[in-house]
């Protein structure tokens, strides 16, 4: 039985990430893989307790932002585990994992590369290519725009890195269809008159929801009914309900905090957003797109790997808040092409993002790439 260590920097279930390595994770176990995973910051609420529930193995490893005290702690329980292979997800787990891989003499290290940091500060992006060429044996981007980032301003090695898409469990189709748009409204106080113009995402500031919050106060004199639907919370939601209230939208903004079934928040959207500064290879568009809206996404890394423009969905620049709000009211204005790029958005989801050819592809990836730096001699 293979045996592997899959190392991220928190079991929060709010995020992408964690969702992705959470369904991976059982992919693999059911595939007769013996799973660990382990958090490096303690989050609620967390994939812990059903993790264990249905056999994976979880480790705390309660650490903080200082490597020189993660690393020791991650080599002792590497050597205690002896995995056969080192999943590392996310910037810090990338460093400090890849680093304590090495020391604990772990065969293969792996590292998923997804949203980049675009405002990482040099001195990381210097000690990340470091480990980069000396610690990993491969790299799993999420997208393509992904992969091109860290090759141009880490230096990552372009032959170690396979692009393997994000993909969304297409069975969650039965449970939307039995949800009520009407219902779903009437739990937000909506009524059919407004429409609801929505995105989904931890509130930190790399997911941008201020500008779509300036949009929004842009095109809401012309829309007097409209709502905005912002599914999420984090340390960006006080800023967040202040700009509100000095643009005067307080009253047409609703702040739902963390939701675990977005499917629910997503029925009651008419326009799906996604101002973010940069993503991986963004999950809440799948949703979107699998509940049949029209989307706009910025046309940022990450976004732009899913979006083709006119076609599936509208890309923004994130240069001027207008721009988005006419957009959204030129959407509004022909509900028959809202429809089409909707349409659009639930063929390419179902022909090229579903879970299980994403979790087919790790498996093949895990299973046959070969190890390109051979553990050092204990």
């Amino acid at each position: 039985m293979k045996k592997i260590f899959m190392y991220i920097y928190s079991l929060h279930t709010g995020g992408g990430a964690e969702n992705v390595l959470y369904k991976l994770a059982l992919f693999l176990h059911k595939n007769g893989w013996e799973v660990y995973i382990c958090g490096m910051l303690d989050e609620e609420p967390s994939f812990e307790e059903v993790m264990t529930t249905r056999g994976l193995k979880v480790i705390r490893l309660q650490s903080n932002h200082n490597p020189l005290r993660t690393i020791p702690r991650l080599v002792r329980v590497l050597k205690k585990v002896k995995p056969d292979i080192l999943l590392n997800w996310l910037y810090p787990c990338i460093l400090t994992g890849g680093i304590a891989g090495r020391l604990a003499g772990t065969p293969r290290i792996i590292a998923n590369l997804r949203g980049p940091d675009l405002k990482k500060k040099k001195m990381k992006v210097f000690l990340d290519g470091i480990v980069a060429r000396y610690c990993y044996d491969g790299y799993i981007a999420v997208s393509q725009n992904v992969k091109d980032v860290f090759v141009r301003r880490e230096k990552y090695p372009a032959r170690k890195i396979t692009v393997i898409n994000n993909g969304l469990d297409l069975s969650a189709e039965k449970y939307i269809s039995k949800i009520s748009r009407q219902a779903a409204r009437r739990a937000l106080k909506l009524t059919s008159k407004n429409i609801v113009i929505g995105t989904l995402g931890r509130l930190y500031p790399e997911k941008n929801q201020q500008f779509l919050l300036k949009a929004f106060t842009l095109l809401a004199p012309r829309l007097p009914a409209a709502r905005l639907l912002l599914v999420g919370n984090g340390p960006s939601r006080q800023e967040l309900e202040h700009l509100a209230n000095e643009l005067a939208v307080a009253d047409k903004v609703i702040f739902t905090g963390w939701q675990s079934d977005t499917y629910r928040y997503l029925k009651a959207m008419d326009i799906y957003v996604l101002p973010s500064l940069y993503e991986g290879h963004s999950g809440s568009i799948l949703q979107a797109w699998l509940c049949r809206l029209p989307v706009v996404g910025a046309n940022t890394t990450g976004i732009r790997d899913l979006i083709i423009d006119g076609q599936n969905g509208l890309l923004f620049s994130l240069k001027n808040p207008q721009e988005l709000a006419n957009i959204i009211l030129n959407l509004l204005a022909y509900p028959k092409f809202a429809q089409k790029l909707a349409a659009a958005g639930y063929q390419t989801i179902s022909e090229n993002y579903t879970e299980q050819k994403m979790c087919g592809e790790y498996l093949n990836y895990l299973e046959n790439s070969p190890v390109q730096n051979p553990p050092p001699r204990r």
